[in-house]
């Protein structure tokens, strides 16, 4: 059977008389050295889709999938779980932020992507206007004393149910889960946006409620605004948003690396900075740009036409439970395992990464994700996650640590303090604690601060420490 790439776009490399190559050939060319998104990580109708979305709508692949991935999480909410191990289950949570310096191309991409469960959403906000406008009929005829009706005839109240949320306050965000238990997104198009209008409303409480829903943990919100105080058993609030580089070191400065935020943010941030130039196409190509949608259409709505269970007694959302293969749970656990070594033969608390540890709970969700992608594809079962798709999520785990770890000049530099930033620069590559001490002396700070910078730089990763009394600058 031919594959949507080749019904669009045939088999064009006979037809280039130039011998230039296509966008998509030098991206899969990028990606043998591990530079892009690991693009077989995904199934084959998603690798087809991506590879006509880059070449004909200039959409950079690595936002594209990552995008996709949202999406698809956003889709699944709690309709099921991953079973990690033992009674520790979990929903799809993932919070990305794209990150590319401005008009790379960030946003094109996240709204294809978006665009069926926004279809969704108007499918809903339809049904409401319909069941709002008999609401007010019939309590409008309620008020004549000849209109005879049952208890039963009585219409319920229509309840507005949202997916995609992007301009919100923080109790607005809640009171839209609260609503909809199956699951919400934050799209929010320039990120930092949102969280410079946190403490505006919250002071700073949606933070530690973002932090709380991202563990699976009850969220209570009571204020003096809501009536009713909202308790949500099963959180499940995907983010999905972008910003540009110079931006990122402002989570920093928001101090949302001491509280643990940016470590269960996934970064995606392409090695390739430059936009892609626009290309003449002739038409004899057929590319159809409904033919991609339609196709993405169909996946994304499968998964969204997935049962929610709710408890008959409470109307807690009860997500279906899905468990690993045993080869697939072998493969993880010692994928894990691994870590857990590298961590315990740490002997300086100061020098170990709180992001390490949690990038399992990352990964599990996106093996959750891969799998439900996979089957909607109709290309995997999806009442288990098998090993392809745990492996295939490693990959992309892999991916978003190497972003992360190149994004980090941007974060670490960016919000070191000024005297800090000034010992820094007075030191060479490679230094010592006395060499340190000196530039320090000489800048008119005591040792315990000079000390303290230093311990503030491991922890910032701006510097590593090759061993006692060595360092070296990793920016």
């Amino acid at each position: 059977m031919d594959t949507i790439y080749q019904n669009i776009c045939g088999i064009r490399k006979n037809k280039n008389r130039d011998g230039e190559k296509h966008i998509w050939e030098e991206i899969e060319d990028d990606s043998k050295d591990g530079t892009t998104i690991p693009l077989e990580a995904f199934p084959v109708k998603i690798q087809e889709m991506a590879k006509v979305l880059v070449e004909y709508e200039n959409y950079n692949q690595d936002y594209l999938l990552v995008s996709m991935l949202s999406a698809v999480a956003t889709a699944i909410g709690n309709t099921c779980q991953i079973k990690i191990k033992g009674c520790w289950t979990s929903s799809p949570i993932l919070y990305i932020i794209l990150v590319g310096r401005p008009g790379v191309g960030k946003t094109p991409p996240l709204d294809f992507a978006f665009k069926p469960i926004r279809a969704h959403d108007y499918k809903l906000l339809k049904k409401y206007k319909e069941d709002d406008e008999a609401y007010s009929l019939f309590m409008e005829k309620r008020k004549n004393r000849k209109f005879s009706y049952s208890q039963s005839e009585i219409p319920e109240i229509p309840i507005l149910q949202r997916t995609v949320i992007s301009d919100f306050t923080p109790e607005a965000l809640m009171q839209a889960h609260n609503v909809n238990q199956r699951g919400i997104v934050a799209f929010v198009d320039e990120i930092m946006g949102m969280f410079n209008t946190v403490n505006q409303y919250s002071k700073g409480q949606l933070i530690e409620q973002l932090l709380t829903a991202h563990s699976g943990k009850p969220l209570d919100i009571t204020r003096c605004s809501l009536d009713i105080p909202v308790h949500i058993e099963q959180p499940c609030i995907n983010i999905i948003g972008t910003t540009q580089t110079k931006r990122v070191h402002e989570l920093v400065d928001k101090g949302y690396s001491d509280n643990g935020l940016i470590d269960r943010i996934l970064f995606s941030y392409p090695k390739r900075h430059t936009i892609s130039p626009w290309q003449l196409h002739v038409t004899e190509d057929g590319y159809d740009g409904r033919v991609c949608f339609d196709q993405w259409e169909m996946v994304v709505n499968a998964i969204l036409s997935l049962p929610c269970h709710y408890d008959e007694e409470t109307g807690v959302v009860v997500p279906r439970v899905i468990n690993f293969t045993t080869e697939a749970q072998e493969h993880f656990f010692e994928w894990r395992n691994q870590t857990v070594e590298y961590i315990n033969n740490i002997k300086d608390d100061a020098l170990i990464d709180g992001r390490i540890m949690k990038t399992h709970l990352n990964t599990a969700r996106l093996a959750l994700v891969i799998q439900m992608m996979r089957w909607a594809c109709g290309e995997a079962g999806n009442g288990y996650v098998d090993i392809k798709s745990v492996k295939a999520a490693i990959q992309l785990s892999d991916y978003f640590e190497e972003c992360y770890a190149r994004l980090q000049k941007y974060m670490a530099i960016d919000s070191i303090k000024p005297e800090k930033k000034i010992l820094l620069d007075g030191l060479e590559q490679k230094f010592t604690t006395a060499d340190a001490l000196k530039v320090g002396e000489e800048m008119g700070l005591s040792e315990r601060s000079v000390m303290y910078t230093l311990t503030d730089l491991l922890t910032m990763k701006v510097v590593r420490k090759i061993k006692r009394g060595e360092y070296e600058k990793l920016q």
